[in-house]
């Protein structure tokens, strides 16, 4: 009974650390709105929680605008008063995750359970129709991230793929 405890126990660790690095991406878009009347965007120049100029950040705007223009969308200025506004932002945190290894032998058994620091980045794009100034498409994307900037860059841009790939249908 014990062995089987502990083998349970072990088993919800090593699964809670598993599904802390994988990436998870959703999006939510407003049903009733017609996207088939959206042909231009531009970056929106109003957005307090914009990811300072970071690599990382250069790297999401360039897959961003590659996504919407394989949609047929035109970027345009802000001034040119496109149909929809992007904004695009992001923050990282810190989340510990732990380990857990055990080996039951003769009169007891002993294990060992390792916490990991990991960083969680997280990236939100939003559009908004800027004539009814209304949000009406949101994509969020979680993963961890590592040590090597290239595997983080090639994250965002397998989360923006999935964020687009569930664009609505016109």
């Amino acid at each position: 009974m014990m062995k089987t405890k502990f083998a349970l126990c072990t088993m919800i660790l090593c699964s809670a650390s598993a599904v802390a690095v994988a990436q998870t991406v959703s999006v939510n878009y407003n049903q009733k709105q017609s996207f088939s009347q959206f042909h231009t965007y531009a970056w929106g120049s109003e957005n307090a929680n914009k990811v300072q100029n970071s690599i990382l950040a250069q790297v999401a705007v360039q897959d961003i605008d590659a996504a919407l223009q394989g949609k047929g969308l035109q970027k345009v200025e802000e001034s040119q008063k496109p149909d929809l506004l992007v904004t695009a932002n992001g923050g990282m945190k810190e989340q510990t995750s732990y380990t857990a290894m055990g080996m039951r032998g003769w009169g007891g058994g002993m294990g060992t359970i390792t916490p990991q620091q990991n960083v969680i980045g997280t990236l939100i794009v939003d559009l908004y129709d800027a004539k009814g100034k209304s949000l009406v498409w949101r994509g969020i994307a979680q993963n961890t991230l590592n040590n090597n900037g290239n595997k983080n860059q090639q994250l965002i841009q397998k989360a923006v793929t999935k964020m687009f790939k569930q664009w609505p249908k016109s």
